[in-house]
């Protein structure tokens, strides 16, 4: 029996790493679509544009109450289950062959337990970032047995985007960065600041509430500020009365004109268009870091999990302390370390590894498990 496929699209971010992969597997003509459906357990979704929303709303309108019934059933529909997070069995998709595959593009960047390690040993098969996570992950499951042939290294789909951009001449560099702000009605001549803030507490937002932002728009009518905020964020892990003051204060700098926002999607546009990025932990930094892009971030050694990642978010980037400390670098002018170049390197090895293609691999991997 040829196999039902569920996406499972815990937020934003998840459908954001599936929508390349989709792409590839309806291009590809293999699979009948009205076998592949999305389910999406959040009420609050964000979408890259109308394309991205129109195919949620027909493979998230495939997913029934009769095939979650079928899912539920062990007799039922033979089912593959495509997710970036482990599925919660009440749910009723905890039954179906596993594929995980990358929601970011970073690994031991965590203060927490790994979660990373968690997906591995839950998924049949795991699409992995790179062969170094795949030795990362070898490290961490040790103890247990180390890692087995069910990591696939297929690079991070969400990355796909950036091919062009990374692969390309400092003139089609150009040329991209100008037609981004363009579509985001962003003059050429103002830079771009993009501010990427992870959902923990000891993310950008979570710290300094929107400090950053009016600090910031003090330095000139020149510069274009863009907040982006993790779509984590806005459920139940952060509390309600976080999620509403951190929301109502950045709608209040977006009324006042201070910044764009950019709630819990992907942030490929502020990146690309960025002149200089701020950020935290998170894998954004990473990407931005894959873009060459100038960086500062507001990190400590104790909120990553592995210390050699803390290195490398320390060696491709300046760090500053509070707001202050921030505009100060901003007048003053920031010296970035000599061996930076070094560090973009080490990036692209550990964490761009086949950008372009890890959307096609992952698709023929899936289409292969459901035949």
């Amino acid at each position: 029996m040829k196999k039902k496929i569920v996406f499972y699209a815990f937020s934003s971010q998840s459908w954001d790493s599936y929508v390349p992969i989709l792409n590839e597997i309806l291009d590809q003509n293999i699979v009948e679509q009205s076998r592949i459906s999305v389910y999406a357990p959040s009420n609050n979704y964000q979408f890259r544009d109308d394309t991205s929303k129109n195919l949620f709303d027909l493979l998230s309108g495939q997913f029934t109450d009769t095939l979650k019934h079928d899912l539920h059933n062990s007799n039922g529909n033979e089912y593959i289950l495509v997710t970036t997070h482990i599925p919660d069995e009440k749910h009723g998709l905890s039954n179906g062959l596993y594929i995980h595959v990358p929601h970011g593009s970073a690994f031991g960047n965590n203060q927490t337990a790994d979660y990373l390690v968690s997906c591995y040993q839950a998924s049949d098969i795991y699409c992995g970032i790179s062969p170094a996570e795949g030795e990362y992950l070898r490290q961490k499951c040790r103890n247990s047995g180390g890692i087995s042939t069910k990591f696939i290294a297929t690079g991070c789909p969400k990355n796909d985007i950036f091919s062009a951009y990374i692969l390309g001449s400092e003139k089609e560099r150009n040329r991209i960065k100008s037609e981004i702000k363009q579509s985001m009605s962003i003059p050429l001549d103002m830079a771009v600041i993009f501010i990427g803030s992870h959902w923990t507490s000891r993310g950008i937002l979570r710290r300094f509430g929107t400090s950053l932002i009016q600090a910031l728009s003090t330095v000139g009518d020149k510069v274009h500020i863009i907040q982006g905020a993790h779509p984590n964020l806005w459920n139940n892990h952060v509390s309600i009365q976080t999620s509403n003051w951190l929301y109502k204060s950045l709608c209040n700098e977006r009324d006042k004109g201070s910044a764009t926002l950019s709630f819990g999607v992907s942030d490929a546009k502020a990146l690309l268009a960025s002149d200089i990025v701020i950020g935290d932990i998170s894998s954004i930094v990473i990407e931005a870091a894959l873009l060459e892009k100038p960086i500062l971030l507001n990190i400590d050694e104790d909120s990553f999990l592995d210390k050699q990642i803390y290195q490398i978010y320390k060696g491709i980037s300046v760090r500053f302390d509070g707001a202050d400390d921030l505009l100060q670098a901003f007048l003053t002018g920031v010296q970035f370390s000599d061996k930076r170049e070094e560090s973009f390197a080490i990036v692209k090895d550990l964490f761009g590894y086949n950008i372009g293609n890890a959307s096609k691999q992952i698709a023929s991997i899936i289409i292969n498990y459901s035949q």
